[in-house]
């Protein structure tokens, strides 16, 4: 009996979903679509015949995005009243223009700026006489509670491990003046 009512509550939030598909407006599909639920981190995209499914475990208003590059982004306010629930999408294309691009055979501007720069620079050497600075570093790499398996395998370190499996995989510290 208990194994029956830990499948069934197992069935249950596995079934419990928002799927559907999304396609253009000639009925084609659109893979790789980012659909995800508002103002939250839940989401998932949709597969090559532009299939999706979206785990929601509770039922109440969801704002449902769905975005492509090249599409309209449309977001839609559903009411979820039971699980599953089915939501199929169509998504127009957006037309992006662009500004107009000049290309020009006159000079390119990043000359003007070097030659500047050169014409500055004993003026500028000048102004510092020397320049010198100390330099230090330091670099330190810890582990803690390094596990003794991973993934079945035992772990080994070569290095000097406390009694919590804790320690200094590596230190620099350089100084030069």
């Amino acid at each position: 009996m208990r194994f029956f009512l830990f499948f069934l509550i197992c069935s249950l939030s596995v079934s419990a979903q928002l799927k559907g598909t999304i396609t253009d407006i000639d009925n084609q599909p659109i893979p790789y679509v980012n659909i995800y639920l508002e103002n939250t981190y839940t989401g998932t995209t949709s597969n090559d015949n532009g299939a999706y499914e979206l785990a929601v475990s509770k039922l109440g208003k969801y704002a449902v995005v769905f975005q492509f590059l090249g599409y309209k982004t449309q977001t839609k306010t559903i009411e979820i009243t039971q699980l599953p629930y089915a939501l199929d999408i169509t998504l127009l294309e957006e037309n992006i223009s662009l500004n107009e691009v000049v290309i020009s055979s006159n000079e390119n501007p990043a000359n003007r700026i070097v030659r500047a720069t050169i014409e500055n620079r004993k003026r500028q050497l000048e102004k510092i006489s020397s320049y010198a600075a100390d330099f230090y570093s330091k670099g330190i790499i810890r582990i803690k509670n390094a596990p003794e398996k991973f993934l079945g395998q035992e772990v080994k370190l070569d290095i000097g491990l406390d009694s919590t499996r804790s320690g200094i995989l590596y230190l620099s510290e350089p100084f030069q003046k």
